[in-house]
């Protein structure tokens, strides 16, 4: 990142933490809790994150020609190859012969994949190789291979649009402003660390909650990670359609009042979640990367799969031991905290113990992502 950008960061926290949490101005608001149970409002959430970029692997995961992995993104079934040029390409992992899965490993290297129904086969790129006994088949010649998929090797992670039908967008213009922020942040210099797959029993969007305030921080965190942020110091900001807010550590407070500017570590000693809509966050860990894939259940809004990957810095890729120290707290603080947070919030709702949810003034982004998501919804469902 920019110095200036840098900078203008630390200005900004300092002026926060120089006033101090903002109070609240107008009373609590409440939200209906079928936002996170309502089978239609799911639907079209669920048709929203098909039809936009999906965050399927960092690219690293890929790295040498012939490199598959097999995946599932809100109910599509998917292979993401990388071909002997090294480009990258997803499809359907379904024949088009009768409809049987074609790959059933889970990740490897590959020269063709071959369907174990008929052996009809296909390049890494999707498209027909052969039809086993062709001349028995068909007297004209076959060519549909794979379908494909959108997809595209951005910031160092591999973008899946899962709805085959969906209106051509880049990973660039659904990024908005966010993607020159992306580049600013270095993330094309990260690489794979680990990655992890969580089997939730919440709506995805309870999962997203947590990054959008701290007001949970002292309490929920309070054994793990709340002794190292002093509380409620938050610093939201908008990107487009997309949100972010940067969370100091002490350690960064103790920098910005009593060092010079000129001596200021910001991006060291911070941490910032980059919401994009809908359904993935970049969470900036001072230097490193926890991307999180949120995949709600295609049928089911209680249920959701969370993706986690850790991307490093490819230059520091040495320093394993502060690495595994990172990724051992970020699986324990996130899943062990606040996804279990979410599914408790989850039961009580389905329990229908909850009659409303309230949402105080510094939570208020919970509800702009929510209206965010909406629209996203209702303009992919082409609804008002």
């Amino acid at each position: 990142m920019q110095r200036e950008q840098e900078l203008a960061i630390g200005d900004a926290l300092l002026e926060r933490i120089q006033a101090g949490p903002p109070p609240a101005t107008t009373r609590a608001a409440s939200i209906d809790p079928s936002i996170y149970t309502d089978a239609d409002r799911h639907r079209r959430e669920v048709a929203a994150i098909a039809a936009s970029p999906v965050a399927a692997l960092a690219s690293s995961e890929l790295a040498e020609p012939g490199s598959f992995v097999t995946t599932t993104l809100v109910g599509t079934p998917i292979i993401i190859t990388r071909d002997r040029d090294g480009v990258v390409h997803a499809m359907r992992n379904v024949c088009a012969h009768r409809g049987a899965t074609v790959e059933t490993r889970e990740s490897g290297s590959a020269r063709i994949f071959s369907c174990g129904f008929h052996a009809w086969s296909y390049e890494l790129d999707g498209s027909l190789r052969s039809i086993s006994d062709a001349s028995l088949f068909s007297f004209g010649p076959c060519t549909t291979g794979l379908r494909p998929l959108r997809c595209e090797e951005r910031h160092g992670i591999i973008w899946i649009t899962p709805c085959a039908d969906a209106v051509d967008e880049s990973v660039a213009d659904w990024l908005d402003q966010v993607d020159a922020f992306f580049d600013e942040l270095g993330l094309s210099d990260m690489e794979h660390y680990a990655s992890t797959t969580y089997e939730l029993g919440c709506n995805w969007k309870l999962l997203t909650d947590g990054f959008l305030e701290v007001y949970h921080l002292k309490y929920l965190h309070r054994d793990s990670i709340a002794p190292y942020f002093p509380a409620n110091t938050f610093l939201p900001r908008r990107f487009g359609p997309h949100f972010a807010g940067w969370l100091p550590k002490n350690r960064l407070v103790s920098n910005l009042t009593e060092e010079p500017r000129d001596d200021w570590k910001v991006l060291d000693r911070l941490t910032g979640a980059i919401v994009l809509v809908p359904g993935t966050i970049v969470q900036w860990q001072a230097g490193h990367i926890e991307l999180f894939s949120l995949r709600p259940d295609p049928v089911d809004p209680s249920r959701s799969t969370a993706r986690l990957t850790m991307m490093i810095p490819s230059a520091r890729a040495d320093e394993t031991e502060l690495w595994e120290r990172n990724w051992e707290r970020v699986c324990v603080t996130i899943p062990e905290e606040d996804f279990a947070a979410a599914v408790d919030v989850q039961r009580n709702i389905d329990a229908g113990m909850v009659d409303r949810l309230q949402i105080g003034n510094n939570e208020h982004a919970l509800i702009e992502h929510i209206d965010a998501v909406t629209e996203r919804a209702n303009s992919t469902s082409g609804r008002d």
